[in-house]
């Protein structure tokens, strides 16, 4: 199908044709709606006569649509114009990576920054249940700020095709079957298995990618013939020649381009993000200068010196050996190993879906303490030996939180019940040190000395281990809360997060007991860790290591990476990694994607509504539009975006560097209150829900989260942290926030408010018999109050005729209970709907689930993979100093 500049496909005026090719024809379009560029590409009208394709076609391009990354084309629309289906996407003003490859083969920096970027593009789609399966050097583009890798919008279509029939026909030529909208792959980029007829995987994509690094290093293509067909049979048979070793670091290229073209899927790299954070160990190995203050010299590298850091990534057990080079020094071998959660168990999160394990080295290096809950849903810390698995719960420590070890090795700190407490594992109960109603990390001396965080927007208070309060920090005029302390190796030095206004100038700091002083080491978005004399802590998503001049508070020389993708929390502002002195790291890699799902009252999946990192979400009055809480892959920060449930579209509302977060829509739909920690800990903004901007809505030193916005009256309904009171539920005309009056406030934590469609009823959430509980009691003046839980529960919703409330059990199962007739109040015993498997009730107490009117149907969020679940990942013998250079794995 030829279209003609000026001719319209829908909002879409055509200006000029760009390029044709097997999957159709694409032309730079207007969308005369918002008046931007795009990219229209035309599939052409062969899926007018194959339903099962359309059905593909539209359901990759809905999924390419939520991928949002810069190194990714964004897809923003996808439809159909007579016989033609077409999908719109950003317009890109780039060469492609194949144009630049005529002239011949990248310089190895060149080569390594475009590799890192098209492997971060795979990875980030990869996690989200997108495949591209046609990558190749014309579907990567070079623009002046990056790479961007496109066409992952007709990826599905691919899954079935017939590979040993159509294969062998080149991309631009016009198949002459009736299915020629099945899109069948690049040759010389189709990896064996699609070759061979057998399903093929993310896996594919790897071995394209394989192909793509190997031409770009060489100049020409990895597997080449005269024919298709030659083509096909050398991926079938053969291996590529030698990379030429023309620069540093092409042969650590040659040993990941070789593991990427292995024949069988299994024997190839497991994921693009183990090989993202192998590229950028290359670089920073070989592109950036690696001199340290002790002046250690370089030694040679071999062909597997990034060998350790894949097995560093990948998380399996592995015992690595190397030999030292320059000082002739026999150095102990590296062990990385995994330590899943034990039978049983889970490790206990922090905030849902986004958050990872809470866990702490011991000083000896020998276990690991870490807080997991079983089938009751109770957090409580237990210890495993690193070199068993066998594990044995810690007495006394139910419901704690980030746990920290004394220097003997036999106590351990943690938090629990608004306190920071001791408990020395010989025997013996639980003593309690200071009050801490939201600890935020704690550390223990040598000379007993105990420094933490009670709360969120706090500072660090001093202690001894019995309990005498002895000092604090103080803030800076741009710190907004000080938190996870950790102290050096003299006992007398200390480093602590320290949180700005402006997240973007958050610092860790070093401190001195004996002096006070108190310096800026690093900027960083999160906590950092002591890993004896070195600093681990986090920038752009890496794990890095540097080594701590304390005299002069500043690190030395160029930071080593240790790892990618470590877990950090977008709330709590920590990396959850940990060391100890004797050379042990542990950490925890971030939780794959999880999904938004339709389910119904018996359980049944029912639709996939979007795949994500979701902190919360709520659906719109109308049912059509539901706001979203979502945490960008890069930055770990949550932004709300609007998804139209029935158009399919994804929009992003805030790009703050902050978490914006715990959207609830006006009565109309038309407005958005939030929560949003830009300016200090969690103040609420008002926006539309669509175009417009944000505005402050309520300000205080108080951390809140909105949770209802009722319909007649016009309240907005928050909950907010107090000093004395805990959590107490509030509500203020949304015209008048300084006319706020306290709806439940009591001396317990009284969280999640939910007001009744007839505006009657206020249902809620309290602690003050000990766990919490599911309340109803009239909105406004006094009367009687019900407890509507039993058990444990959380998260109260309604059902739009009132005759029903939905809450979360202790034990994660969504439960129902009758109220009887419409505004009468006699509530019936709690029975069980089906379990959610993605819920943890932690301030500031985000949702988990919503309802429709009816109560029919279930908007609830499910982990692709079970964060609980999650393995840490413990290295043994590790120094950033000693870099290993040669490994046989054993």
């Amino acid at each position: 199908m030829t279209l003609a500049p000026g001719q319209r496909l829908g909002p879409y005026e055509i200006l000029a044709f760009v390029a044709a090719g097997g999957m159709g024809e694409v032309y730079r379009a207007r969308d005369t709606r918002l008046g931007r560029s795009v990219a229209v590409k035309v599939v052409g009208p062969a899926l007018a006569n194959h339903a099962e394709a359309r059905r593909r076609f539209e359901h990759e391009a809905r999924l390419a649509a939520q991928l949002d990354h810069p190194r990714i084309g964004a897809v923003y629309d996808v439809g159909r114009y007579g016989e033609a289906d077409y999908f719109v996407m950003e317009f890109i003003e780039a060469n492609s990576l194949a144009r630049r490859l005529a002239a011949g083969p990248l310089p190895m920096r060149e080569l390594i920054g475009v590799a890192i970027e098209i492997a971060s593009a795979l990875a980030y789609a990869h996690a989200r249940g997108v495949l591209h399966r046609d990558l190749q050097p014309g579907n990567i583009l070079l623009t002046t700020t990056g790479v961007k890798v496109v066409d992952f919008g007709l990826g599905t279509l691919r899954q079935g095709d017939r590979p040993s029939e159509r294969l062998a026909a080149l991309e631009t030529a016009p198949p002459a079957e009736p299915e020629a909208h099945v899109v069948t792959g690049t040759p010389g980029f189709v990896p064996p298995e699609r070759l061979q007829g057998l399903p093929a995987d993310h896996r594919a994509d790897i071995f394209a990618f394989g192909a793509v690094l190997y031409e770009m290093a060489s100049g020409r293509r990895a597997f080449d013939g005269a024919s298709p067909a030659d083509v096909n049979a050398a991926i079938l048979t053969a291996d590529p020649p030698p990379l030429p070793d023309t620069a540093a670091g092409m042969e650590d290229v040659e040993w990941i381009v070789r593991r990427c073209l292995r024949k069988r899927p299994d024997d190839r790299w497991q994921s693009m993000a183990d090989i993202e954070a192998v590229l950028r160990h290359v670089a920073g190995v070989h592109l950036r200068s690696r001199a340290h203050a002790v002046g250690r010299p370089r030694r040679p590298r071999s062909a597997l010196g990034v060998a350790a850091i894949a097995a560093v990534v990948l998380g399996v057990a592995a015992l690595l050996s190397f030999r030292a080079f320059g000082d002739g020094a026999a150095r102990a071998s590296l062990v990385a190993l995994t330590i899943p959660a034990p039978p049983g168990l889970g490790f206990t999160p922090t905030e849902g879906s986004v958050q990872s394990p809470q866990f702490a080295v011991s000083p000896d290096g020998r276990s690991i303490a870490f807080v997991a809950s079983g089938s009751d849903g109770v957090p409580q810390i237990w210890i495993r030996p690193i070199d068993s698995t066998d594990v044995r719960p810690v007495p006394g420590t139910a419901r704690a939180t980030y746990p920290f070890w004394s220097p003997s090795n036999r106590s351990i700190g943690f938090f629990a019940d608004g306190d920071v407490k001791r408990v020395d594992l010989d025997g013996g109960p639980p003593r309690v040190i200071a009050s801490a109603p939201n600890g935020r990390g704690g550390a223990w001396s040598a000379g007993d000395v105990i420094l933490f965080a009670a709360d969120a927007a706090d500072v660090i208070r001093r202690v001894t281990a019995s309990g005498e309060v002895v000092a604090q920090t103080a803030f800076s005029k741009a710190d907004t809360s000080h938190r996870w302390p950790q102290f050096l190796p003299d006992g007398r030095h200390f480093v602590y997060f320290a949180r700005s206004a402006d997240d973007r100038a958050s610092v860790i700091r070093l401190a001195s007991l004996d002096t006070g002083e108190d310096r800026v080491v690093v900027r960083s978005g999160v906590g950092a860790v002591n890993a004896g004399g070195y600093l681990l802590y986090v920038e752009d998503d890496a794990l890095l290591a540097a080594q701590l001049d304390v005299g002069r508070a500043r690190v030395i020389g160029d930071p080593v990476p240790i790892v990618d993708h470590v877990a950090t929390s977008s709330n709590f502002y920590g990396a959850f990694s940990a060391a100890a002195q004797g050379g042990v790291i542990a950490y925890a890699t971030k939780a794959s994607a999880g999904e938004l799902l339709w389910v119904g009252r018996d359980g049944r999946r029912l639709a996939t509504v979007a795949r994500g990192a979701f902190v919360d979400f709520r659906l719109s009055p109308d049912q059509r539009s539901l706001a979203v809480a979502a945490v960008e892959p890069r930055s770990g920060r949550a932004d709300l975006r609007l998804l139209d449930l029935v158009r399919g579209t994804d929009v992003r509302l805030t790009t703050s560097p902050a978490t914006d977060a715990s959207p609830v829509f006006s009565p109309d739909g038309s407005r958005l209150v939030f929560r949003s920690n830009r300016e200090r800990i969690h103040d609420l903004y008002l926006r539309p829900a669509g175009e417009g901007e944000d505005r402050i809505w309520l300000k205080s030193d108080a951390a809140k989260a909105p949770t209802d916005w009722t319909r007649d009256s016009g309240l907005i309904v928050y909950h907010a942290k107090d000093e004395r009171t805990h959590h107490d539920i509030w509500a203020a005309p949304v015209d008048h926030p300084d006319q706020a009056q306290p709806l439940v406030r009591t001396d317990f934590d009284d969280v999640q408010g939910q007001v009744s469609p007839s505006g009657r009823w206020l249902a809620y959430v309290s602690n003050q018999s000990s766990q919490f509980e599911v309340y109803v009691q009239p909105l406004h003046g006094p009367g009687r109050r019900w407890q509507i839980s039993s058990g444990g529960g959380s998260d109260p919703k309604w059902r739009a005729d009132e005759r029903e409330i939905f809450y979360i059990a202790r034990d994660g199962r969504l439960m129902a209970v009758d109220l009887g007739a419409r505004g009468e109040m006699e509530p019936g015993t709690p029975h069980a709907l089906f379990p959610l498997h993605d819920v943890a009730v932690v301030a500031p107490f985000p949702s988990a689930f919503d309802v429709q009117p009816d109560g029919q149907r279930f908007l609830v969020r499910e982990p692709i993979e079970v964060l609980q679940t999650l393995p840490l990942t413990v290295l043994v013998n590790w120094s950033p100093l000693v870099r290993p250079r040669a490994f046989s794995a054993r």
